[in-house]
């Protein structure tokens, strides 16, 4: 069956906000206390308004679970803890709050002073956000007590985006100069800095084995690279800014946001194109896969959430 035939548009929600969504999160969590109760499937957004919203994915609606108030500024990124209980926001009021998604309650607010927060990730034991800085540092703040724990160095790199690798190993981060830094997080040390981009990079994710990791940036060029030895494997060219990219559960699939409104799933196989879509009337701020890589949301400028259908291709596809 052709790709073009079983990937659509499964939700189109307008007017999702009152203004440009910047970032999203899809998660699962459990909503009862009986540890057999199916987990519901949540996402979270936030955007210009200052607003970060939880969603709910059921029936092929998607209804508004939670309203949060508590920044003051635009909201720049969205995370969600590996166990779909915790959210982590960051705002470039340079505060970063950290909320209980099923109740919607503040957990803890902390002020960051003067430093720029653009991205927050979470450790993949959840115990622990990273989020970048104009001054180059990558700061780990502790969730129980709020506090930093630890500080990284890129050696002066503004980091925009930042990843923490699922086995705990790595962090990435991307710079404004195109420079992509990972970490070795037992050490506390940059290990490889990468000069992966000639504009800045917008986003870095890791795969879900940790064993890879995906660049995009405002030149156009989504880029592939080994996580341990940083070592380039594949690229493609999208001909516009690329605000996002992630790789599917399975690892054989990218998902790619740019600047045109444009929505890519591209083929690791071969760097092909799978299916584009052209469902947002502005630019598209952030793509994340469903924890089973089976469906895509996306947030754009034009206040839309769109959720699509993206089945895993079958293997025998290959060439």
């Amino acid at each position: 069956m052709p790709s073009e035939a079983v990937y659509s548009l499964y939700i189109k929600r307008e007017n999702a906000h009152e203004d440009p969504i910047y970032s999203c999160a899809w998660t699962q969590a459990s909503t009862s206390s009986d540890p057999k109760a199916p987990k519901k499937d949540f996402i979270a957004t936030g955007g210009l308004d200052c607003l970060v919203k939880v969603w709910q994915v059921e029936k092929n609606k998607l209804e508004i679970l939670h309203e949060l108030h508590g920044h003051a500024m635009a909201v720049m990124s969205v995370a969600v803890s590996p166990d779909g209980h915790t959210l982590a926001t960051v705002s470039i009021d340079s505060t970063l709050i950290i909320w209980d998604l099923v109740s919607g309650n503040k957990v803890h607010e902390i002020q960051s002073g003067a430093t720029d927060m653009w991205k927050v990730a979470f450790s993949p034991d959840g115990t622990q956000v990273v989020s970048g800085s104009h001054s180059g540092k990558i700061l780990i703040y502790g969730i129980e007590k709020g506090i930093v724990d630890r500080v990284l160095d890129t050696r002066g790199k503004f980091a925009v985006c930042v990843d923490w690798s699922s086995d705990g190993k790595y962090i990435c981060s991307g710079a404004v100069d195109g420079t992509v830094c990972i970490f070795n997080v037992a050490q506390g040390k940059l290990i490889h800095t990468v000069e992966a981009h000639a504009q800045t990079v917008r986003s870095v994710a890791f795969s879900q084995n940790s064993q890879s990791i995906v660049t995009a940036s405002n030149d156009g060029y989504v880029k592939v690279y080994n996580a341990a030895s940083a070592n380039f494997q594949c690229e493609v060219n999208l001909k516009s800014w690329v605000l996002s990219a992630c790789f599917s559960k399975e690892g054989r699939r990218v998902a790619a946001a740019t600047a045109d409104g444009c929505v890519h799933f591209i083929s690791l196989d071969n760097m092909n194109t799978l299916k584009s879509f052209k469902e947002h009337a502005n630019m598209v701020c952030e793509v994340q896969f469903n924890p089973a890589g089976v469906r895509l949301v996306s947030v754009s400028k034009d206040k839309c959430i769109n959720i699509y259908e993206c089945p895993v291709p079958p293997k025998q596809s290959k060439k």
